[in-house]
């Protein structure tokens, strides 16, 4: 899931009446993730607002393509293999 930029954050914080904006972007990259079990990461979601990623298999591939593609992202999963991004912002505002 994506989400505005820096700029879009504070400029909603301008437009909602706040006269004092910090923000602190922390942004990290690691060239391995933790290992995950299969059947948890099936329960996972990164945002509360999309399901789990089991839920969005069934919605989008059918049976054999999500067979498929759950052979081939498995082990990946479960060795941690790829990169973890993560962005963070912290925003705190002032009003007067």
């Amino acid at each position: 899931m994506t989400g505005p930029d820096r700029w879009h954050l504070v400029r909603h914080a301008r437009d909602a009446g706040f006269s004092e904006i910090s923000l602190e972007l922390r942004v990290s990259v690691k060239n391995r993730k933790d290992p995950v079990p299969w059947e948890r990461f099936l329960r996972m979601s990164g945002n509360p607002l999309v399901p789990p990623f089991q839920e969005v298999l069934q919605q989008v591939l059918g049976e054999q393509e999500a067979d498929e593609f759950a052979r081939h992202l498995r082990p990946l999963v479960e060795s941690g293999t790829g990169l973890q991004r993560t962005a963070l912002a912290y925003l705190t505002a002032v009003k007067d």
